[in-house]
């Protein structure tokens, strides 16, 4: 038995992406034409190159914020504990024992709200500050309490089969489920 899923940040900001690119893009080139044409052309002004690797640097930029909103992260829980990876923060699977864990709280979270943005969250304000939190929807997370005191916090979609996934791998573990979360 394994519980699987994956997220990512809502696709929707690759359109700000977008728009924020071109704009900066614009300015850079029509403030700067006459010196990126001579420095592209061989003929560099004192401004060409600074500009060409202004224009650089933005490009990558963008380009590295677009692949992280694209990238997906995994979720695993089974009997070896719960495992996440979420490439470029966590390259090769992250995995907790369920040994390392000493209880579960589940409750219902938002990106914004509770974590301050989406994606991999550390050290979030709010009601939540030692989590690690993977805040990609708005619904309910479950945060698991590690015994060196940091609380990893994912999503949970299919509640029957995390409870189901709970009683048989860690019936002794403790769930604080307040709003009755896992029933419904």
């Amino acid at each position: 038995m394994e519980y699987r899923d994956q997220f990512r940040i809502p696709p929707a900001f690759l359109i700000v992406m977008g728009i924020s690119l071109t704009t900066t893009l614009t300015i850079i080139i029509s403030v700067g034409w006459n010196d990126l044409a001579a420095y592209f052309a061989g003929r560099p002004t004192e401004e060409g190159p600074t500009l060409f690797w202004v224009l650089l640097s933005v490009i990558a930029l963008e380009a590295g914020v677009a692949a992280m909103i694209m990238s997906w992260c995994r979720l695993r829980i089974n009997a070896r504990g719960v495992g996440v990876i979420y490439r470029p923060f966590v390259w090769s699977w992250k995995w907790r024992s369920w040994e390392a864990i000493q209880g579960v709280y589940i409750a219902k979270a938002s990106p914004i709200g509770d974590f301050g943005g989406w994606g991999l969250r550390i050290g979030s304000f709010g009601p939540y500050p030692r989590v690690h939190a993977y805040a990609f929807d708005e619904g309910t997370y479950a945060f698991f309490e590690l015994q060196e005191g940091r609380i990893i916090a994912v999503q949970i979609t299919r509640m029957p089969e995390f409870q189901e996934l709970l009683a048989t791998y860690v019936p002794h573990i403790h769930i604080q489920d307040p709003k009755s979360l896992l029933q419904v």
